[in-house]
Formats: C-alpha cells, sequence, structure tokens
C-alpha cells in the first residue's frame, strides 16, 4: 500500500466519521424538540386537569 493509499483510506474514514456524527446531532436536535413539545403539552394537560 502506497502512502496516497493510506492517506485516501485515512481521509474517507475521517470523512464517514464527520458524517456520521452530524447524522446523529441533527437527530438528537430533532428528538429534543419532540420531548420539549410533548412535555409542554403534558404541562399544559396538568394544569388544565388542576383547574377543574
Amino acid at each position: 500500500m502506497s502512502d496516497h493509499d493510506i492517506q485516501t483510506l485515512a481521509f474517507g474514514f475521517i470523512l464517514g466519521a464527520y458524517l456520521v456524527l452530524a447524522v446523529q446531532i441533527v437527530f438528537w436536535m430533532l428528538d429534543d424538540r419532540r420531548d420539549r413539545k410533548a412535555a409542554r403539552a403534558a404541562r399544559a394537560e396538568l394544569e388544565a386537569a388542576r383547574e377543574k
């Protein structure tokens, strides 16, 4: 294996790792947004039940 092949392999590995990390961050943000929305809805439902 030449130096160029090793550099290309390492670059591909690093690029793939960054891509996986970016996808995880995006889905974490979307999941967190859904969790906060569900928590707000549950809190509003609880407040409505307390008022009755």
